[in-house]
């Protein structure tokens, strides 16, 4: 009985197994067919059907598998569909699949499946502030336009009057929640989706606690990451302390001593066993990598746009300002136009050269808190390319800082120290990070231990572009492929618009104050 398969009429919207007492029991509802000439009991297909029929063995999809409208265009992977199921099947659940596999998508078909059987009225996603209106309004603006959302975001007037309007999905910062913790514990969401849940590693913090108290009463919470335990195993604690509180070990450093080993007073290793520790603590879970997702091209290319702070928002458009009037009274040409979006570009990057060579630093935090993240989230080494000296050599010192091994090749660098840099980085196991200027890796490299480059700035040339992305696309390359481009201005995405499209760079700014005319 416990290998019993239903059989499932999608049109109906039912599923029929053989008597069984104990479901019938339960399910009121279910009436007698015969079915080639076998006696079976016809069951509604539901979300809360199928859970009683899976508890008692039956093998029974997801009801979202045959009943949802999937679409065609682009038509969803076949691991999005299971991760969805998952979803909807589990009032807790993790979704570990690694950078670039849909696990947004996956989560709002998820929440438009549940919507449409009026199962939820609302749901509230916590994610990183880069991917507030970049990623999850614009993805249910464009794939889900019948669905609402309102963003979080701003002052706490500006917040609570959003909160207050009628959404379907409120989406909101990790932070956020402080500022607005009543209100939101008022609105009671059914579904609670926590994008990039390590960012809730420390139980002490009062992110956790707020994030904690919205969650529990929560008839659905989900967390996704693609990377559970990005330092110790001991990051997973705290994850599973606030979605799967059952699973988790009542102390942190009682799960310390399942899953490291003390070497010295303050030094501890993981064992070897302790993946399997974590996983078992995060559970119910899916977890698919790139090269999980076939229909994945062997290359993906994202842009991820990242808050300006309020400083480099100003200097950027005073700068912008006085071009605008340069280019009316004819001053900008294709001759002096490079230089000047150059200086625009390090403006948006937060490090700006002076006339004496010095250095001027803006609070770019957010934009340097996207690539740490970004580094945290991957599976594996990453590249980083900064197209300045100054702008490379500020960014490792950073990443330094936030305790990511990283190592830095500029023009700077000693061919020796190169050598060595590449060769230990493609040879060596342990999890890095390089940061360089793209000039300096645009060719004859082959760099493939890595999968994953992020472009801090864009480069004023395609060659470079094209020729330092491919030191991961080269033969040998067994995984699939993430290109992101990190932009918080125009001229960022206009130069990266051009780069994909493997157009001139020349009349990049021109363009843009001609779009204005």
């Amino acid at each position: 009985m416990a290998s019993t398969r239903a059989i499932v009429n999608s049109t109906a919207k039912e599923f029929y197994v053989p008597e069984h007492d104990q479901l019938r029991a339960l399910i009121p509802e279910a009436h007698d067919v015969e079915i080639k000439g076998q006696h079976m009991m016809a069951c509604p297909h539901t979300t809360d059907v199928t859970r009683l029929a899976r508890n008692l063995g039956f093998i029974v999809p997801a009801p979202i598998i045959m009943q949802y409208p999937w679409p065609n265009n682009p038509e969803p992977f076949k691991t999005q569909k299971i991760t969805a199921a998952l979803l909807t099947m589990n009032v807790r659940a993790y979704v570990l699949s690694e950078m670039g596999t849909g696990k947004t998508r996956a989560a709002l078909w998820a929440c438009d499946h549940m919507f449409r059987n009026n199962e939820i009225q609302s749901v509230l996603v916590a994610a990183p502030l880069s991917t507030l209106s970049p990623v999850w309004d614009r993805e249910i603006f464009e794939f889900f336009p019948h669905l609402s959302v309102g963003i979080l975001h701003g002052t706490p007037d500006r917040r609570r009057k959003v909160l207050a309007e009628k959404h379907h999905i409120y989406v909101i910062n990790h932070d956020g929640p402080q500022v607005i913790l009543k209100e939101l514990l008022d609105k009671r969401f059914d579904v609670v989706i926590l994008d990039e849940i390590g960012m809730f590693r420390n139980k002490k913090a009062s992110k956790w606690a707020n994030m904690n108290a919205i969650i529990t009463p929560a008839p659905y919470a989900w967390g996704m990451t693609g990377s559970p335990t990005p330092g110790t195993p001991t990051d997973a604690w705290g994850i599973a302390k606030m979605l799967t509180p059952h699973r988790a070990p009542k102390w942190r450093k009682e799960f310390q001593r399942k899953t490291m080993r003390q070497i010295t007073q303050f030094r501890w290793i993981p064992k070897e066993d302790a993946n399997d520790h974590v996983y078992a603590m995060l559970q119910p879970a899916v977890r698919y990598k790139r090269d999980d997702c076939v229909e994945l091209p062997d290359v993906s290319f994202q842009t991820l746009e990242v808050e300006q702070s309020k400083q480099i928002k100003r200097v950027y458009k005073q700068m912008i300002d006085k071009l605008r009037i340069a280019f009316k009274e004819g001053e900008i040409t294709a001759a002096n136009e490079g230089v000047l979006y150059m200086k625009l570009l390090q403006v948006a990057s937060g490090w700006v050269y002076t006339q004496d060579r010095g250095i001027v630093s803006l609070d770019n935090r957010k934009r340097v808190q996207e690539v740490a993240d970004l580094y945290d989230q991957s599976q594996g080494k990453v590249i980083v390319f900064a197209d300045f000296t100054h702008c490379a050599t500020q960014l490792h010192q950073r990443m330094l800082k936030k305790k990511i091994p990283a190592v830095l090749v500029t023009g700077q660098t000693p061919k020796r120290m190169r050598d060595e840099i590449f060769g230990s980085f493609q040879n060596s196991s342990e999890k890095s990070m390089i940061v360089a200027h793209p000039k300096c890796m645009s060719h004859g490299l082959t760099l493939t231990a890595a999968n994953t480059i992020i472009w801090f700035t864009p480069t004023s040339s395609l060659e470079t572009y094209e020729q330092a992305c491919a030191r991961i696309t080269r033969p040998g390359q067994t995984r699939k492929s993430l290109i992101i481009h990190l932009t918080g201005s125009p001229i960022e995405s206009k130069i990266y618009s051009r780069l994909r499209g493997k157009a001139k760079l020349q009349g990049a700014l021109l363009d843009m104050f001609n779009d204005e005319q």
